[in-house]
């Protein structure tokens, strides 16, 4: 799993702080001299921009992408008062309303990936959706891929088709939640895990689940579920949600025990599975494998109780149509709860 490092943003002061940490970073990935000067003018636009006009800042994430080619994520969000024009702020490169909105055009220029995604504060009569969304504010997700010599491209398939967040509690330094993604052939397995509690205890038994699923080899869910619960009864245990996307059989197929939550947009048939009581490695009833007809362009997700419920796809309009990864973090930001570890799993 990949650890995702935060730097918050409030005043210009630590803009350079910011950029210095990045640099660093993305040194040891591999980028060269001219890459990491691009990098250092992006990092600068959005450290600017979030201090002068995010309202009260906002906060840079950085990581390394997923899969075997080596890049750099950067994803910023902030709860600010969004960008009214967004299309022409990427244009042109203005601020259109005292917002995160100069420098987006340079952004874009100086990465190979660049999605952005901004939702207003609405003054007079809201509608139902406006109501129920509690948080406003820009999102933008950049990846920047290493150069190889040979000048090969990156595989782009798992960073297109998935997004994945997940951090530990805010006074953890382990993350007792855990992820897993493992193609063969067409069919893809999806898993979140969320060892019990929080702290080295849960960290442990999400590192025998992940250990229990890296040994799938294309067995059904239900063989996955027992051969996890097996091995975590010399810990304490775990919930875990598992999902198989078959792309040439076009079918999804789900398993749960425990409450991790999972919810799935424009499949071809409304698809709601509901996981077993239980938990792995302690108490387990009958496992029920849930399968439906699956399409491009439908999306699955996953999510530890880290994640409140209490949202509604309906109150970010054309968040569907973004990369996943945006998706994911957006939920993040305004759903994850400060008293767990949280993960959350986008599949498309």
């Amino acid at each position: 799993m990949r650890e995702i490092r935060s730097i918050e943003i409030t005043d210009e002061a630590q803009v350079g702080a910011a950029r210095r940490r990045v640099h660093e970073y993305a040194g040891g990935l591999g980028f060269g001299e001219t890459e990491l000067a691009e990098l250092d003018i992006v990092v600068q636009e959005i450290g600017t921009n979030a201090a002068r006009y995010a309202g009260g800042g906002g906060v840079l994430h950085y990581t390394e992408t997923l899969g075997a080619d080596a890049g750099l994520e950067l994803f910023y969000w902030d709860q600010g008062p969004g960008i009214y024009n967004l299309d022409r702020a990427i244009r042109d490169g203005v601020s259109t309303s005292g917002s995160l909105g100069a420098g987006l055009g340079a952004i874009q220029r100086l990465t190979d990936e660049f999605d952005v995604y901004s939702t207003v504060r609405t003054t007079g009569r809201l509608t139902a959706a406006q109501a129920r969304r509690t948080s406003h504010g820009t999102v933008l997700l950049a990846r920047k891929w290493v150069r190889r010599e040979e000048g090969s491209p990156p595989a782009l398939e798992l960073t297109r088709r998935v997004g994945v967040w997940s951090r530990p509690h805010p006074t953890e330094e382990v993350n007792g939640d855990a992820y897993f993604i493992q193609t063969r052939q067409q069919r893809t397995l999806y898993a979140v895990v969320d060892g019990l509690g929080h702290g080295p205890g849960a960290k442990e038994a999400a590192d025998v689940a992940l250990d229990s699923l890296a040994e799938w080899m294309g067995e059904g869910l239900e063989e996955v579920l027992l051969a996890a619960h097996d091995v975590l009864r010399a810990t304490r245990g775990a919930v875990m949600g598992v999902a198989m996307i078959d792309r040439a059989a076009e079918r999804v197929h789900y398993a749960g025990v425990g409450n991790i939550a999972v919810r799935a947009f424009e499949t071809p048939v409304r698809f709601n599975p509901i996981p077993a009581n239980g938990t792995l490695g302690a108490r387990l009833g009958k496992i029920r494998v849930w399968s439906e007809r699956w399409a491009e362009g439908a999306t699955l997700l996953l999510a530890s109780d880290g994640l409140s419920e209490a949202w509604d796809i309906n109150s970010y309009p054309g968040i569907l149509r973004r990369s996943p990864q945006l998706m994911a973090g957006v939920m993040m930001r305004d759903y994850g709860r400060q008293a767990d570890d949280a993960t959350i799993l986008v599949a498309r």
